[in-house]
Formats: structure tokens, sequence, C-alpha cells
């Protein structure tokens, strides 16, 4: 396969003096999910940041679309790279859930029907019990289903998730599925997944990278 979108080479990354990453080389292409699985430590967030360029204090290459990674314009990573973190902060702002989501649609200018694109999140996510809810006022589980759905709703060329699974029931991890599933083999996004509990992605996964 040509041209990867990720390409990755002789990284190293080393944090308070350990070492927790040692590439050779790694390629991630478009338009497949690719699993990232270890155990603790293993290096599995380092290795999402560097993809969004977080934590670039490194040793080696990494190459974003053809570029380094570096020298890409924020606007134009943020565009197309979404990167759910395991852990995320409330906003300042005190949102309903609906205007939550509208929020992070309305970031990405490429979208052409932001109020289609809501109502269809809304309908494959199962959300319309929690719109009119504080967003601040969640369960982590709900919480995490309502960024996961703002993260799909942005249709993003990557889609980083890390800790896939994390606070999700088995009904919610199986619809989670079958929604990325489709962003993978219909919309042609490039997905990427951190998590220790790989099993739950096997319908998804196109490649498993184990740290």
């Amino acid at each position: 396969m040509k041209n990867p979108i990720y390409k990755l080479v002789k990284v190293k990354v080393k944090i308070a003096g350990n070492q927790v990453l040692d590439l050779r080389k790694v390629e991630i292409h478009r338009g497949s999910c690719y699993v990232i699985y270890g155990d603790i430590g293993s290096g599995k967030t380092t290795l999402l940041n560097l993809l969004s360029r977080k934590g670039m204090d490194i040793e080696g290459e990494v190459h974003y679309d053809g570029n380094d990674i570096k020298a890409v314009a924020s606007s134009t990573l943020k565009g197309e790279i979404y990167h759910l973190s395991q852990s995320t902060k409330d906003p300042w702002f005190n949102p309903s859930v609906e205007s939550y989501i509208n929020k992070a649609i309305s970031t990405h200018k490429h979208i052409s029907e932001p109020a289609k694109r809501f109502k269809d999140v809304v309908r494959n996510m199962k959300l319309k019990s929690l719109l009119d809810r504080n967003y601040k006022n969640l369960s982590d589980g709900e919480k995490r289903w309502i960024e996961l759905a703002a993260a799909i709703a942005c249709d993003t060329k990557v889609l980083i998730i890390d800790g896939f699974g994390q606070y999700l029931s088995e009904d919610k991890i199986k619809l989670l599925s079958r929604i990325l599933y489709r962003k993978v083999n219909y919309d042609g996004s490039t997905l990427i997944i951190g998590t220790h509990v790989k099993e739950k992605l096997n319908r998804i996964a196109s490649v498993y990278i184990k740290l």
C-alpha cells in the first residue's frame, strides 16, 4: 500500500529518564482501523499523543500525510484529526448535551450540513433522552458516550480514541463498534484505537499493533 497517512521511523521517547517507546518503523494507512494494545505502561497513550503532535520531545521522525508532522499547520491538524483522550476535562462553559455536541461540530468547517450531522449522531447513538441534560452533571459513562458522539459527528479524516470501552457497558460497546465499522468501511476514515481489551475490536480492526 502506498502513501500511508502516518509514517514513524526510528522513534524513541523517554519520560523522566525511562524509555517508554522504541519503534523502528510504523506505517498507518488510510481507511483502516489500527488497534494499539499492550500492558499498562507499554506506551499506548504516548504513541497516540505523537499522532496528534502532543509530546514531541522525541528521537526519530513522525510524518503526517507525507509531511514532517512538526511542520504541519496547527489548523490543519485540528481540522483533520480528532483525538479523544482517556480522560477529558469539563468545558469551561456550562453546556447542555445538545450545545456541547453542536459546538464541537461547529469547529469543523468542512461539514457542509451541521444540522444533519447532529441529527444523525443523535439517532445513531440514541442520545435523545440526554440532549437537555447539563453536560457537567452527567455520570462518567454518560460523559464518555457524549464525547464519543462529538468525536464521531465531527467526521475528521483521522479519529484517535484512547481507552476504548472505558466506562461503557457491553451494549454500548457493541453499538459503538457498529458505528465505527461504518466510519472506516463506508466513510473512509482512519481509526486508531488504544485499548487493553483488543478482543472487543475483532469486528472492526484491520491491523493490531502490540507494544
